[in-house]
């Protein structure tokens, strides 16, 4: 029996793999002890010879006293199954030369009260042994069985001493503090990772008072019914006070002086899992009328307690809004008689409907919550069912508020002071509507266009209310942030606010489409402010037949070129998104969108198009002209520009793009390549995701790139072996020689990559000045060879090495990853630095 020396031995979670890199087989986990049985084939291989000596194994008389050696000749039969144990030995690449720990060197850093392995550690297998990369000390190291153990035990994290108190009978009398100790200074152990203070487990439970609210509010369980009307307002996500809720709630409260209190009884707006509502206040109060606002992200868990609360007691009336309740009128219907318990669909604007609804709800009767058709019929803007005949009837268009003032804000008013909820994001709103109607959104039609502006003192007001809060993230709701002069002053006024109370700390907006000047000076006074934010055009495609299609040839694409520059000038964020699959697409077009911000180095997110219910392309005439076919979650997967393996072409080269370019792990690479040999960086991707998806195991390294690093974000083994690989696929590809120059670039590429058990800043000394090289490449033809030496200073001031790379930073749009350098793109302050 022999050991396959292409897996490789990874840890992951508290669990130890064996995988083969380029993951054409499924990791195969394992325990101590089978690492125990498995070592056995260095010296014997024999399966009996293995398995028995497996049993004389002192900790395994220990562990396992009754095992029996056809018990342990079965795991070996399943270890040889999974491909770990060969029955004859496979050619293999020669074991590199191997180096014992070095020996521990007092210092006077102490070991951390807590340890994990790297999280690019990975054990390999060689002729004779176990070994292992040393990126701090640049060499393998040749571990023996008890020290992998003893390695492999700190996992994801564990105090040093409980390690070897568990362990003790595993382990050797050399596992000591001492070897803990040469483990840490080889970079092979490490701090444990941290997670970021705004993790979600670290939010308190809101709770606040108001000053000057228009009432003082109260829980629900301080409230007693008293015979009115009582009625449900239903939040879907704990960490966002709901706005369009708390919006109806000030809505309906503030209607001709409280007339409507009267007859109805507004239970406070509090968060509660759905059993917790339906076990709490439903329970309390009764049969009442209930509140939903759909979007994508919520809708299904409404219409589940929707129908919950039908079932139980059909008294119960429902109302749903939001731009996920359809608005086209057989869209509507086939919702309506989809979902049974929908009473009411409400659509656009709801502040004025919701008075209006409510103006015609009483109690029935029989006691229960009814309307009267006839007057119902007159409510401009829902469709109802008819509650004798169950017909679906559709009243006329609303027309917008004119004035979105005359509503009071709910956070001013203390709406959400009883929310309950761990909150991370309040959202507001400075102004409402969109001037433009692209096909895909529905905004612009939702809105009829035309913008409203909020009072600006209102604005103000609620963002000292978030400050003051202590909420981290703001959400702007407008759809064009930064059209007007004034957005520039609110900006300036978060700074202050954040100044003031250290919240917000991130601020997430919909920019402009026709993007201006104004978006240049609001990202440099949230930079300059430490607030997280970013540029971020919203291009979706510059393919003129898609634009076209999409009706958004109004807005022009040059200006987004004069930004790119003015913003690149200026060392401020700036990224762009991208739409997968619009109608009108095609694979070329869409690799040439990727092409156009790869040569302006501005990064780029895409996002698959879902045919929102309430947009221009979801019109069935639309559908029909442009063959739109859909999944069962409304995502388009083809249209007449392409087919569905055309999508997951472009899919896939999303994903490749992501890690290249937008993680930075080929972001030197394929500029090279490009400035100095022509060589297409869309061009590049394309032969690399064709090669590794048709050979994996040529380069698995890059196979793992491509598959797993935008999930996992590591690269097991190490940079400098994956690099490596980059040059021999170079090389194959292109017959392009390891020289000095490209020497330089992969070298450049592989220390501005995050590496847990490096000390920085780290100074480079390259045989190249890369950093020049880099930022006159536009304007100069002079090859990198030609530059002479320099060096090269790379640090981490976002803390990459010390956070958890599984926590991911609520707003995801830049990409933290990539280290600080005179190469590396602009980024805002990130939340691992404000949680530091």
């Amino acid at each position: 029996m022999y050991l396959n020396q292409s897996y490789l031995l990874l840890q992951r979670k508290g669990q130890m793999l064996f995988t083969l890199i380029c993951g054409s087989q499924r990791p195969f986990a394992i325990t101590e002890l089978d690492l125990v049985l498995l070592s056995g084939c260095w010296q014997n291989h024999d399966a009996t010879a293995v398995a028995t000596a497996f049993i004389q194994h002192p900790g395994v008389r220990q562990q396992l006293p009754d095992v029996t050696l056809q018990q342990v000749q079965e795991r070996l039969m399943q270890l040889q199954q999974a491909g770990i144990v060969l029955s004859a030995p496979a050619a293999q690449d020669a074991t590199p030369p191997l180096h014992p720990l070095k020996p521990f060197e007092p210092d006077d850093q102490a070991l951390p009260d807590e340890l994990s392995v790297s999280i690019h550690c990975a054990i390999e297998i060689g002729e004779h042994g176990f070994y292992i990369w040393s990126a701090r000390h640049n060499c393998y190291y040749a571990l023996p069985l008890t020290t992998v153990l003893l390695l492999m035990a700190f996992g994801d994290g564990a105090k040093p001493e409980q390690v070897l108190a568990d362990k003790a009978g595993l382990l050797s009398d050399e596992c000591n503090i001492i070897l803990i100790h040469r483990l840490f200074q080889a970079g092979l152990l490490v701090c444990k990772k941290r997670v970021s203070a705004a993790a979600e487990e670290d939010i308190p439970q809101f709770s606040t008072q108001t000053p000057d609210a228009v009432e003082l509010q109260t829980s629900w369980q301080q409230l007693q019914p008293d015979g009115r009307i009582p009625v449900y307002f239903v939040p879907h996500m704990e960490n966002h006070f709901p706005l369009a809720l708390g919006v109806l709630y000030s809505a309906l409260k503030h209607f001709n002086q409280g007339e409507l209190l009267q007859r109805f009884q507004f239970i406070p707006i509090n968060f509660l899992e759905p059993a917790e509502l339906l076990n709490g206040p439903y329970r309390k109060f009764g049969p009442g009328v209930w509140l939903f606002s759909n979007y994508m992200w919520s809708i299904e868990l409404n219409i589940q307690i929707s129908d919950a609360i039908k079932q139980h007691n059909r008294q119960n009336l429902t109302i749903h809004g939001g731009p996920s309740t359809p608005d086209y009128q057989q869209a509507c219907e086939d919702f309506m008689q989809q979902h049974k318990s929908v009473d009411i669909a409400a659509h656009g604007e709801g502040e004025v409907t919701i008075t209006e609804l409510f103006c015609n709800i009483h109690k029935n009767a029989q006691g229960g919550i009814g309307f009267d058709t006839y007057q119902m019929s007159a409510v401009a803007g829902i469709t109802f069912r008819d509650e004798l005949s169950g017909k679906v009837i559709r009243t006329a268009p609303r027309a917008r508020m004119k004035e979105p003032d005359s509503v009071p804000s709910p956070y001013l008013s203390g709406y959400f002071d009883s929310y309950d909820g761990r909150v991370e994001a309040a959202i507001i709103e400075t102004n409402r509507g969109c001037p433009y109607g692209c096909t895909f959104c529905d905004w612009g039609s939702a809105t009829n266009q035309k913008i409203r502006v909020f009072d600006l003192e209102r604005v103000k007001q609620e963002i000292d209310w978030i400050g003051r809060n202590n909420i981290r993230v703001m959400w702007i709701a407008d759809a064009n942030y930064g059209l007007y002069d004034r957005d520039i002053e609110i900006s300036r006024y978060i700074v202050e606010t954040k100044r003031k109370y250290g919240y917000p700390q991130e601020v997430v907006v919909n920019y402009t489409k026709n993007s201006t000047w104004r978006l240049v000076e609001i990202i440099k006074v949230f930079t300059e402010g430490g607030i997280i934010s970013q540029g971020i055009i919203s291009i979706q495609t510059t393919d003129e037949r898609t634009l076209d299609v999409i009706n958004r040839k109004n807005i022009r694409t040059e200006r987004y070129d004069e930004l790119a520059q003015i913003f690149a000038d200026l060392k401020l964020p700036l990224s762009t998104d991208l739409m997968l699959g619009l109608p009108g697409i095609t694979i070329d077009a869409f690799n040439q969108d990727l092409q156009r911000y790869i040569d302006m180095d501005v990064s780029v997110k895409a996002y698959p198009t879902q045919l929102l219910p309430n947009s221009p392309m979801a019109d069935p005439a639309y559908i029909e002209k442009y063959q739109i076919k859909v999944d069962e979650n409304n995502f388009l997967i083809s249209s007449f520009s392409y087919t569905e393996d055309d999508l997951k072409w472009m899919k896939s080269m999303y994903q490749i793009y992501t890690m290249a370019d937008g993680y930075s792990l080929l972001r030197y690479v394929l500029r090279y390549l490009q400035w100095q040999y022509n060589i297409k960086a869309t061009d590049f991707l394309q032969a690399l995701l064709r090669h590794v998806t048709a050979h994996p195991a040529d380069y698995p390294m890059l196979t793992w790139a491509v598959r797993f690093f935008n999930q996992d974000k590591s690269m097991p083994g190490s940079w400098q072996k994956f690099y490596a690989q980059v040059a021999d696929f170079i090389y194959s590809q292109y017959q392009i020689a390891t020289d000095s120059a490209l020497q330089t670039v992969l070298t450049v590429s592989k220390y501005c990559m995050p590496d847990d058990t490096l000390q920085y800043p780290l100074k480079l000394s390259l045989q190249h000045d890369f950093s020049s090289y880099f930022h006159n490449a536009k304007h100069s033809t002079k090859p990198l060879a030609e530059y002479g030496p320099a060096e090269l200073v790379i640090s981490d001031p976002n803390s990459m090495v010390s956070i958890d790379m599984n926590y991911l930073q609520y707003d995801s749009h830049q990409y933290f990853w990539e280290l600080q350098s005179s190469v590396a793109r602009p980024k805002s302050v990130s939340e691992f630095v404000t949680a530091a």
